[in-house]
């Protein structure tokens, strides 16, 4: 199962970062690819089959934690920070999905982006990058990637560029929103 999941993985960060750096240039008005709504609905199904996947193995952790009267919370701090995060994505990603548009009576129609709903995307785009610098790691030695060092600098500055453009989006999409 874990390394499904880890298939499953790779496959969501290749569908965010496609979803990210489109939607980007979507609320940067340069863009409006209507292919993003196909691939953003096969990262959401995959998303929660790796939550679920996720789920199951905290629930796993906990019994052994049970059994053993060995929880040691602090030791674990980095596993707790994995699934926090995760539980926050799967909170904000119910945000994010119903925070652009809305269908009234079969057309599309743009809600306003206020403030609130600013804050929660970046509050997203910061829980989606704390997830995956604690879980880079393991996903690398559970693909069976030789040298994480190799590669960890170019996914980093990746990543981090990507995130950055999608936090600037949120936000100019959201002064756009104040001119109306």
């Amino acid at each position: 199962m874990r390394k499904f999941n880890a298939i499953l993985t790779v496959l969501i960060m290749i569908l965010f970062l496609d979803h990210a750096i489109f939607g980007s240039l979507q609320l940067f008005g340069a863009n409006n690819v209507m292919v993003m709504k196909v691939t953003s609905r096969i990262c959401a199904v995959l998303i929660f089959i790796h939550a679920a996947i996720g789920i199951k193995l905290t629930i796993d952790s906990i019994r052994v934690w049970r059994k053993t009267g060995a929880p040691y919370f602090r030791e674990n701090a980095l596993f707790w920070a994995r699934r926090i995060s995760g539980a926050a994505i799967m909170v904000l990603i119910f945000f994010h999905m119903f925070a652009f548009s809305s269908t009234v009576n079969g057309n599309l129609q743009l809600k306003p982006f206020t403030t609130a709903k600013t804050i929660m995307q970046i509050l997203f785009v910061v829980s989606i990058a704390l997830h995956v610098l604690t879980n880079i790691r393991p996903l690398f030695i559970a693909i069976g990637a030789r040298s994480l060092k190799r590669f960890l600098p170019d996914i980093l500055v990746i990543l981090s560029i990507v995130l950055i453009i999608s936090i600037a989006a949120f936000i100019i999409y959201y002064f756009r929103w104040q001119r109306i």
